[in-house]
């Protein structure tokens, strides 16, 4: 006994041994591989989570076509990185080189298989044509190519980060490589997948934590110090409670307020949007996947739409003339159409009309269903401009120029056998009253500050309305042949007011330049100087003939704007029948008083007709009774308003805008699968909780369950130690009242008494009665016993424990069979 507890005295003041090798503490097998990394297996698993992050991004922007081999290939990456950074035998650099060819190898494998069915030889042709025109500056290249550099660098972005966490200590750089890489691709992605840079987040801040208390333990070990063995522990849970406070408090406070200078970052401008254009034109080819539609917050001008003949709506229209159905409006270009000018999404119910200011229009019905719906990066509606009533539940996004488009909610998007119902309205003004609208720059100023009450003219423009639909991005106003040939042809035609100046344009471009999806552009030139001076053939379909005149027209001061969508289609049966061919853009010019007019200056299509004087009346008012109005651009006191509930402030709808509720549905299935998977093993271990040591005497189970809580925690029973010592030990270290500690030790007593006190004697609890008072200790103490293994849940260790025998004993196997082979 004395020297059980000598022993047992040397190693609570004592560190335990630790094998050295290269100068850094580990752990490390005969082989030369560490099984248990000081940095620990936690460590890994948030490492993991936060590259598979980047990964799920990258799947979810979807670049390319096949991007969901990237789960397997990070799979894979990490595997070699973490053997890379901890392996002992082979010269670092001859790993590290060797490893980036094989991932090289890898990704051009993966290439020829899912590109070029397994024909090495053309995924060889393939790869050096496309270098070749990448070296010549035409980035019109095959998706092979973007496919190989993707997976080949995510396969070297998870690689490296294993090493830069295990092998160099520098998780900082670990971080921020992978931040930059998951945030330029959020841009590209729907709003639900924000969960992923939560995520990602959460397992940064807590990793970083965790890495730096690791090298703060590794300091203190070195110098000798003594630290609690409950530390590490205590300071992870409040880190992660920190983590989580701080989340959730960014998560709750608004979202409105942009630094000025900090946004000029993320615009089309800035360096990560000139960056997405150069990286857009890359995925800008002639071999599109042929689709019926697809429609994205951007709108890149690039080679053959490849749009097929499938049906996409039927269309039910109660108006005489056809109309165009949109879907998205952009205002801003460079080299490419995006969306900045937002102000703000607001959520309509159903059948709730919004009220509008424009004079001259008249009501247009539309019965839309959807036979097969178009590729959406955002759940659009579609619908005749201008839409203010919707039989679905939506969102309207808003902007400085009106409303941009209409979005579904969580439960509306446009899939196929979708039916709804959609009023606009449709322009009454005519030409007379469009030609006595003034450039804005003639037009009549109006300041509201100083009658606050008075109506602005009628031909008055808003001059931010105006300020962002005629912008034109730098290097075009220094280019100044677009001005000059708008000033040209508005000259020629002799045009002085506005409306003449337009359709000017409109029919010179009509005129001079014929349509044709089968072109290719040239790379490194901006598209639209391409179409309209480099271009020899004089030839493009609508994405080209649209920005030109929405250019033309900014370029003389005339607020202009491009629109996506589909033309009316083919009248069929009572009703108009819209393909994927009928995927179309226009220009819509706006008219102070009259709104936005729409113009089609592309080739091939009919040109919009426009009403007689007095040909429409007033429209009625319209059914559903609920008419609500959105906030001017001027009026900033309301935006984050719910125009559901004008008195609740929110952000105006929920921001999750899931094409075909393909994301939802899958996060929905995920949490229910983990909540299940959570209640039945909640049930099963109720069961077997139950039934442990229930043979037994209720001392016995009482202190076998003590022992089995104890175990989990981290305390093992040593074969010296008695009973009394045992419990000893263990309320030192686990309870902290005095009762609690006097409940452990009296149990232990009745215990040692009921097992090896003689049967009849009065020591004995079961003639005593002391055994009626251990359900009461039982309960007082399960409590603390039970939330002391929550908090030093060291049996999880178990997992990689269990998996590192069962490997030993496969190696042991396999030694044994080859020493047999070699007898033999």
């Amino acid at each position: 006994m004395r020297n059980a507890a000598m022993e047992r005295l040397s190693k609570l003041i004592t560190d335990p041994p630790h094998k050295r090798r290269g100068g850094v503490d580990e752990l490390v097998s005969n082989r030369g591989f560490s099984y248990y990394f000081e940095e620990g297996w936690f460590s890994l698993f948030l490492l993991a989570l936060m590259v598979y992050c980047v990964t799920w991004c990258i799947q979810a922007a979807n670049w390319v076509d096949n991007l969901s081999v990237l789960t397997f290939t990070t799979f894979v990456a990490l595997l070699f990185g973490l053997w890379s950074a901890k392996q002992q035998r082979f010269a670092p650099v001859l790993v590290y080189t060797s490893i980036t060819l094989l991932s090289f190898a890898f990704a051009y494998w993966q290439m020829t298989k899912l590109f070029y069915d397994d024909s090495f030889a053309a995924s060889w042709q393939g790869l050096l044509h496309g270098c070749s025109l990448i070296f010549s500056g035409n980035f019109t290249i095959d998706n092979s190519i973007p496919f190989l550099f993707i997976v080949f660098g995510c396969f070297m972005l998870a690689y490296y980060s294993m090493l830069c966490l295990y092998r160099w200590h520098l998780p900082w750089l670990m971080v921020i490589l992978n931040a930059i890489v998951l945030v330029f691709n959020l841009n590209n992605v729907i709003a639900p997948y924000i969960i992923l840079l939560v995520i990602f987040l959460l397992a940064a801040l807590i990793l970083l934590l965790r890495f730096n208390l690791h090298q703060a333990i590794h300091g203190w070990q070195r110098k000798g110090l003594r630290y609690s063995d409950d530390l590490s522990w205590d300071v992870m849970q409040t880190g992660i409670f920190i983590t989580i406070s701080i989340l959730v408090l960014s998560w709750l406070l608004p979202s409105s307020y942009e630094e000025s200078h900090l946004a000029q970052i993320w615009t089309p401008s800035g360096p990560l949007g000139q960056f997405a254009t150069v990286f857009n034109s890359l995925n800008t080819n002639d071999n599109v996947a042929a689709n019926h539609g697809n429609f994205k917050d951007t709108l890149v001008l690039g080679g053959n739409p490849n749009l097929t003949r499938d049906v996409v709506f039927k269309v039910k229209i109660d108006d005489v003339q056809p109309q165009y159905l949109t879907l998205v409006t952009y205002d801003t270009y460079e080299h490419g159409w995006s969306i900045v000018y937002t102000d703000q999404k607001y959520h309509i119910a159903a059948n709730t009309t919004l009220v509008t200011s424009t004079q001259k229009i008249h009501n247009v019905k539309q019965t839309i269903d959807v036979v097969a719906a178009p590729d959406e990066q955002q759940p659009y509606l579609v619908g005749a401009s201008d839409i203010v009533q919707m039989s679905l539940p939506a969102n309207v996004l808003d902007g400085s120029g009106g409303i941009i488009a209409w979005l579904g909610d969580n439960n509306t998007s446009l899939t196929a056998g979708t039916h709804y119902t959609v009023i606009s309205t449709a322009s009454s003004a005519d030409v007379a009253s469009l030609r006595e609208i003034p450039m804005p720059a003639d037009a009549p100023s109006f300041n509201p500050n100083q009658a606050p009450d008075a109506q602005p003219p009628v031909d008055y423009f808003n001059p931010q309305t105006v300020k962002d639909f005629t912008q034109v991005p730098g290097y075009l106003q220094k280019d100044k042949r677009i001005q000059e040939l708008a000033q040209k042809i508005v000259t020629q035609a002799k045009a002085r007011t506005m409306y003449d100046k337009v359709v000017a344009l409109e029919s010179y471009l009509r005129q001079h330049y014929t349509y044709n999806t089968d072109i290719h552009p040239r790379a490194g030139v901006d598209p639209v100087l391409w179409f309209l001076f480099d271009n020899k053939n004089h030839d493009g379909y609508c994405n080209y003939f649209s920005t030109a005149m929405t250019l033309m027209a900014r370029s003389l001061g005339i607020p202009a704007r491009e629109v996506a969508g589909y033309a009316a289609g083919t009248y069929e049966n009572g009703q108009y029948t819209i393909r994927g061919v009928d995927a179309h853009s226009w220009t819509q010019v706006y008219f102070a008083g009259y709104g936005w007019i729409n113009f089609e200056p592309s080739a091939s299509f009919k040109t919009f007709d426009r009403p007689l004087p007095d040909q429409y009346t007033a429209s009625a008012p319209l059914p559903g009774g609920n008419n609500v109005t959105l906030p001017s651009a001027a009026n900033k006191a309301h935006r984050g308003r719910n125009i559901d509930n004008p008195a609740d402030s929110g952000s105006g709808g929920s921001s999750i805008n899931q094409p075909q509720d393909t994301f939802q549905a899958q996060l929905r299935i995920a949490l229910w699968s983990i909540l299940i998977v959570i209640v039945l093993g909640m049930i099963i271990f109720l069961l077997w909780w139950r039934r442990l040591f229930s043979r037994y005497s209720v001392a016995t189970q009482m202190y076998g369950r003590i022992c089995t809580l104890a175990e989990w925690a981290g305390f093992q029973h040593q074969s010296s130690q008695t009973p009394y010592e045992y419990l000893h030990s263990l309320a030192g270290s686990v309870l902290t009242s005095k009762e609690d500690v006097q409940a452990l030790e009296r149990l232990g007593n009745i215990f040692v008494r009921e097992r090896w006190a003689e049967p009849g004697s009065a020591e004995h609890p079961q003639l005593s009665g002391e055994n009626n008072e251990l359900p009461a200790m039982w309960k007082r103490l399960r409590v603390r016993l039970f939330f002391y293994v929550a908090r030093h849940p060291r049996f999880l260790r178990r997992v990689p424990d269990a998996i590192a025998r069962q490997y030993k004993r496969l190696q042991k196997r396999r030694q044994k069979r080859k020493k047999l082979r070699l007898e033999f």
